[in-house]
This record gives structure tokens, C-alpha cells and sequence, in this order.
């Protein structure tokens, strides 16, 4: 459902819940990992959780298919890393990759707000600033963050209730009830 030139929420979880985030160099090397195919296949992050199971990525593309081919090296470049790393072998992804299309700037920035509580949710932190593996340190402290691309927010005062009834886990689209109507004409 992603074309040239659209924002998109995009995740990616570990087989049977595995942890693929472990520890520091972990995370480190998958943060490192992503700048690189970033930077290589020319797509912009504006929002990114790391969780311990899965990840979350808020991202604008110019080429959907270049995209496409940066998300499987990056996934490919982390699990040969990890099986040296820890001593595994086998698959660590479940599947290729979820992805959602996301409407507009206002959805964006409500749906980073809501990917950036996941530590909190999950009760490993008690504010999302505190999470080291999230934008929210960008956002919320104005920590510098290579990964991070800005772009124009909204005020949270414009996104309160669009967060509030966003589900991440229903759908193919992120938006408002006529472009989702749009979106999936188009499929």
C-alpha cells in the first residue's frame, strides 16, 4: 500500500516474541545499522521505537520499492550480526514487514507520540524520554539524533484526539475516515 512520496508507520516483529534487542551493543548496532540503509536507499525517519521483541518506524519515502529494498538489507545485515554476536542461527523476523499508510503530518505526529509510549505501556520506563531507543529523547529533551529527520508538527492541541483513537494494530491506513475510504480504493 506505500507509493512514491507517502508517510509510513512501518514495524517488524521478532519470531514467537523473541528478544532481538538484548542489550546495549544490540540495540547500538541496529541503530547504526539503520542510519546506514537510511542514508543508502534515501528515506527519512521521523519517528522510531526499539523494543526488545519489534520495532517501530514513522517514515517518509521518496521511493517505495528503494524502501522496500533498505528494510530487507537492514534486516538481513542485523540477523547475520546477531547469529555472530550471540551465537544463533535461523530466522529472527517474523515475515517481511507491517507496514500502514499514514494520511498527513497531523497523523504522523500523533502516531509517533503513540509508538514513543510503547516503553511505558510495556512498564519499562516511566516517561517515553526515558526509553534511550526511541525519538522521543529528540523530541521531548532536544537531544540530537542522526536518525531522527525533522519535519513540520503540529501542536499536540491538533493531534489530542486523532491519538486518542488511533489503533496501530487495525488496518492498512492511518487517517481520517475518508482517505482511509480513498486508500483502499487504490489497493
Amino acid at each position: 500500500i506505500l507509493y512514491d512520496g507517502c508517510y509510513g508507520h512501518i514495524y517488524s516483529r521478532a519470531l514467537e516474541h523473541r528478544s532481538i534487542f538484548r542489550d546495549v551493543a544490540d540495540f547500538e548496532m541496529f541503530k547504526d545499522l539503520l542510519l546506514e540503509t537510511k542514508e543508502k536507499f534515501g528515506y527519512r525517519i521521523h519517528h522510531y521505537c526499539l523494543m526488545n521483541t519489534h520495532f517501530h518506524l514513522l517514515v517518509s519515502l521518496d521511493r517505495a520499492d528503494q524502501f522496500s529494498k533498505g528494510i530487507k538489507e537492514l534486516k538481513r545485515l542485523y540477523a547475520n550480526w546477531l547469529h555472530r554476536e550471540h551465537k544463533r542461527y535461523g530466522p529472527i523476523w517474523w515475515g517481511r514487514f507491517g507496514s500502514q499508510l499514514v494520511e498527513d503530518e497531523r497523523y504522523l505526529y500523533a502516531c509517533g507520540m503513540n509508538i514513543e509510549m510503547n516503553p511505558v505501556k510495556a512498564g519499562l520506563v516511566g516517561k517515553p524520554e526515558e526509553w534511550e531507543y526511541s525519538s522521543s529523547r529528540h523530541y521531548f529533551l532536544g537531544e540530537t539524533d542522526a536518525l531522527v529527520d525533522n519535519y513540520e508538527r503540529p501542536s499536540r492541541e491538533e493531534v489530542r484526539d486523532i491519538g486518542e483513537a488511533l489503533d496501530l494494530e487495525k488496518g492498512h491506513v492511518i487517517g481520517s475516515e475518508l482517505f482511509k475510504i480513498y486508500a483502499e480504493q487504490e489497493v
